[in-house]
């Protein structure tokens, strides 16, 4: 399978996601929070679920893409291979930042436990399920419990929507039941509201990469206007939508349903900014920008360190020279995020075309022999009843 052209306009909404992330934790800071009350930038505080809402749509969306480029290719999916992919891109760092927090923990110099890294590593963060303890420092991951739990049930979805298979009962209850998990135990603050909003969003993402092209085509003649009605959504100030209402407690729920028009207005937004030829488009894919963007998982993961207790009492400037330093840190590591994205994905190929997993070099080498020749006559085989599957229709070509 050819790798697909990367989005840098993507990569740049992934910097604005990052950016209204960063900057809502940074109200955690007691001298940026006083000036977050004290001025109209207080603003800039109300955005941080929005950012991960724009994560979201964007994991779906491009996850599908590169699904679909599968399809199209092979005329077949194999899970696996989607799994092994989905593994090296989101496990290393995380378990790297968790280990972390947990030395530091037994250090004395941050509050982390076992339990906060198990239910962390586990990916329960997004739940009150029994047992699971998550507090500031891994609490952030409640966003990853919501996109690991995507990336199981996603392929028994595609391969059901694209290629007609049906998972065995087993397997599909499984996924069900760990995607599930945060609806049954649902954490106040993201209500079942914000369930319904995540996989809403990651599907939408699926729905953008396979009909998006015919979207932007239908929406040329009014696709600026429709831009900004979409950003106009996406960035009104809860401030503003809860002071149409009447107590705290209304002023909640406003908030809660307003953010049901993410569902539409995030995809519009991101989508329509990717017209060809567009100033935005352009802005957002500005290499330093776009390469910034690549690194916002590890930026996501390491901002809580420096936006949390420990330093809360840290002057601006202290504040400003933590934030650079962990910019300078995250784009390192990124280097090494590379290296096991790469492995990653040969690991992936390699499952595809049935080679053996024994070694790297193995590895390689059966690929760079088999991929050419064998890749698209083996491929039905990911279609074989077996512990995914169960009697699978004829295998169709998708059309993208």
């Amino acid at each position: 399978m050819r790798p697909l052209e990367r989005l840098a306009y993507i990569d740049g909404w992934r910097v604005v996601a990052i950016a209204l992330v960063f900057l809502d934790h940074l109200g955690m800071n007691r001298t940026i929070g006083a000036f977050y009350e004290a001025s109209p930038f207080g603003v800039l505080s109300q955005y941080g679920e929005t950012g991960v809402f724009i994560f979201f749509f964007i994991s779906g969306y491009v996850v599908s893409l590169a699904c679909l480029a599968e399809v199209a290719t092979s005329g077949t999916f194999s899970a696996p291979a989607f799994y092994a992919r989905r593994f090296f891109r989101i496990a290393p760092p995380l378990m790297l930042y968790l280990a972390s927090c947990l030395a530091l923990g037994a250090g004395g110099f941050i509050d982390v436990s076992l339990d906060n890294f198990l239910s962390a590593s586990l990916y329960l963060c997004n739940s009150t399920a029994p047992l699971v303890s998550c507090n500031w420092y891994v609490g952030h991951t409640w966003s990853l419990a919501f996109e690991e739990q995507f990336y199981w049930l996603f392929p028994v979805v595609f391969v059901f929507l694209e290629l007609g298979g049906r998972p065995r009962l087993a397997v599909a209850a499984a996924v069900l039941i760990f995607a599930a998990i945060p609806l049954v135990f649902t954490i106040w603050w993201i209500g079942k509201t914000g369930f319904f909003i995540a996989y809403a969003l990651f599907f939408a993402g699926y729905a953008a990469a396979r009909h998006g092209a015919r979207l932007m085509e239908a929406s040329r003649r009014y696709r600026f206007r429709a831009l900004i009605v979409a950003a106009a959504v996406v960035f009104m100030p809860r401030s503003v939508v809860a002071s149409f209402g009447a107590d705290e407690a209304a002023k909640a729920e406003l908030i809660a349903y307003y953010r049901l028009l993410y569902v539409a207005a995030i995809p519009a937004m991101v989508l329509l900014s990717g017209a060809a030829g567009s100033s935005l488009r352009a802005a957002l894919s500005i290499r330093p920008v776009a390469y910034l963007g690549r690194a916002s998982y590890s930026i996501y993961l390491w901002q809580q360190l420096i936006n949390g207790p420990v330093f809360n009492g840290a002057g601006v400037f202290e504040q400003a020279a933590l934030t650079v330093g962990l910019l300078l840190f995250c784009l390192l590591l990124f280097q090494l995020e590379l290296k096991i994205v790469a492995f990653g994905n040969q690991w992936s190929k390699a499952l595809r075309a049935g080679a053996p997993l024994f070694s790297v070099a193995t590895l390689r080498a059966s690929l760079s022999a088999r991929e050419r020749a064998h890749v698209r006559a083996r491929a039905p085989a990911a279609l074989r009843p077996g512990i995914f599957l169960k009697s699978p229709r004829r295998v169709r070509r998708n059309r993208v």
